[in-house]
């Protein structure tokens, strides 16, 4: 792509910003990313995983993430109607509500869910686990 074309794409975004959902929030390369899209005001970064190990390496690393979202799967006010939705989606594969609820812990699941349920427009993750997970 030329870069008029994404001056233009840029220049979209800032019109109607997108919502990205990064599910390793404490990786250092996440949060120099994150750091970045909240500069750039034109994507608006969500963080997954506990608000206090986040912030407490993005300070370690050098990287100003304050504005961004961060939200934990053990403490998300939703997480019920999550699960509602995980099992009805899943329900040839899961077996309980508490199976449901185990898998949702996981970050990529959880964030994953997050678009599903619309609260964000994309996700990225698979920097420290495999595409497999």
């Amino acid at each position: 792509m030329s870069s008029f074309g994404f001056g233009q794409m840029i220049q979209k975004l800032k019109k109607e910003p997108k919502t990205i959902v990064f599910t390793e929030g404490t990786d250092a390369r996440i949060l120099e990313a994150s750091s970045r899209l909240l500069a750039s005001n034109f994507i608006n970064p969500i963080l997954i995983g506990d608000p206090d190990e986040i912030y407490d390496c993005a300070e370690e690393c050098g990287f100003n993430i304050r504005g961004a979202n961060i939200i934990s799967p053990y403490d998300f006010d939703q997480f019920d109607e999550m699960v509602d939705q995980f099992m009805e989606i899943r329900k040839d594969k899961v077996a309980s509500r508490e199976d449901a609820v185990k898998i949702l812990r996981e970050n990529n699941y959880f964030g994953t869910m997050l678009v599903k349920m619309g609260l964000a427009d994309c996700l990225l993750g698979g920097a420290t686990y495999s595409t497999a997970d």
